[in-house]
């Protein structure tokens, strides 16, 4: 059975391994250590992604998180604070997607423990999900053989099962104006960042639909106070769980940035827009969900179907025919310094894993 003291310690053990993006060694060799203690045999791809399997019955289901965290994320310092996890303010917490790792750990122990048989497990704990899903674009899906998983990896109690997603489009600008004196001759000069806030100004932002959401998230530019800015940088996204919404987004941002190009024929716009993920929606009666169900069903949990705005690694596993599915961690306020995770939610995560890994 799940043990919470020892969940508790996996987890805050995890928790203190710094693990942004790209810098996953320690946390990989930490992770590869105890799969194998649990006996289960560990490989990982050429993009170093971990992939572990446990022989028993029937077809393999996968189990999933990510190894990296977002940042302020060093130095990580957990605390417990009742029934609750928590930074001591200064970083994240990391429960994003630490605690999905501990469950999924704290799952096959306690499942191997119970000696009563298991059907055929393959962990799949990838890198560099924050910021595009990397690690889930860049996995070799030819050494997975399970067509259905669930993804450690959502906001909410374990019984929260997203069954639709959105689809994400990344945009990055470069917008180069021309230098000047800004006391001496600033009529010489092109501000790029008077351009890019043109630009923002006419963009769609924030909640478009209940569907859809766009977002400036970052604008760089300029030198010095007393310089015309010649360079400026814009990064955004825009996101739907309707393809067709987000090409109308596509067309309205390619539309602004045209016509604000118009406006400044001296100035340059180099405008890029790329899809990270596509959207998904599962129905209800797909196999994996009803693995999670009768798991749910069992502690006498109901599950609570639902959507979300956010992507995942099951954007991709989902894409490659794998009907991965998403629950809740037990985590909320994710990417924030005041990201918590309830213990007794992470419990149940843990337990919910355990039953999977049984087959119960």
């Amino acid at each position: 059975m799940a043990d919470q003291e020892r969940l508790v310690k996996t987890l805050m053990e995890l928790i203190q391994i710094d693990s942004p993006s790209g810098e996953e060694d320690a946390m990989d060799a930490e992770v590869s250590s105890r799969l194998e203690s649990i006996g289960l045999k560990v490989s990982h791809d050429s993009f170093n992604n971990v992939i572990a399997r446990l022989s028993g019955e029937g077809a393999p289901i996968m189990l999933s998180a990510h190894l990296d965290t977002v940042e302020p994320g060093r130095g990580i310092e957990p605390l417990v604070d009742g029934g609750v996890l928590r930074s001591d303010g200064s970083t994240i917490l990391g429960g994003d997607c630490k605690a999905g790792v501990a469950i999924i750990l704290e799952g096959l122990i306690a499942a191997m423990e119970s000696n009563n048989g298991n059907r055929a497990i393959e962990v799949v704990f990838t890198r560099h999900e924050e910021g595009g899903l990397v690690g889930a674009h860049h996995l070799d899906f030819s050494m997975v053989a399970a067509k259905e998983g669930v993804v450690f990896d959502g906001e909410g109690p374990p019984n929260r099962i997203i069954l639709s997603a959105p689809s994400q489009n990344v945009v990055t600008a470069q917008i180069t104006g021309r230098a000047a004196h800004a006391g001496l001759e600033p009529e010489k000069g092109i501000s790029a960042l008077l351009i890019a806030a043109d630009i923002l100004s006419r963009l769609p932002l924030g909640r478009i639909d209940e569907e859809t959401t766009a977002n400036i998230g970052r604008l760089e530019g300029g030198l010095k106070r007393n310089i015309i800015p010649e360079q400026a940088f814009l990064d955004g996204e825009f996101r739907s769980r309707s393809n067709e919404k987000l090409a109308d987004v596509e067309r309205k941002f390619r539309g602004v940035f045209e016509e604000v190009a118009s406006r400044y024929p001296e100035a340059k716009i180099d405008l890029d827009i790329v899809n990270t993920y596509q959207a998904y929606n599962i129905d209800a009666k797909n196999e994996a969900v009803a693995v999670i169900g009768r798991a749910l069903s069992g502690m006498g949990l109901e599950p609570i179907l639902g959507s979300t705005g956010g992507g995942s690694d099951a954007n991709v596993f989902i894409e490659k025919g794998i009907a991965a599915i998403p629950v809740g961690i037990g985590v909320r306020n994710f990417h924030t310094t005041w990201e918590t995770a309830v213990i007794a939610e992470v419990l149940q995560g843990a337990q919910m894993c355990e039953a999977i890994v049984r087959g119960s």
